[in-house]
């Protein structure tokens, strides 16, 4: 069974390290150990503010956008959890 953690807007910046990223001066998401900036899907750079979901097992960016996010679950292997 997979587990989800909720994690304020607030606190998504002082959480990202814990999974391998971190927020650039000018707030676009990166690879803390590559310095590789992150993108979504579509290959579109998001930046912190933009962030309404991080994809099981790593930081996978989906913008925070509705049909994004349910998008991003549909197109999910449900064995992976």
């Amino acid at each position: 069974m997979s587990t989800e953690l909720a994690i304020s807007r607030e606190k998504l910046e002082s959480f990202l390290p814990v999974l391998g990223a971190e927020v650039t001066e000018d707030e676009k998401l990166q690879d803390a150990d590559s310095g590789e900036i992150l993108t979504n899907d579509e290959g579109n750079v998001l930046t912190v503010d933009e962030i309404g979901y991080l994809g099981h097992g790593s930081v996978e960016p989906v913008e925070d956008d509705f049909s994004a996010i349910v998008s991003h679950l549909s197109d999910r292997d449900i064995r992976e959890d």
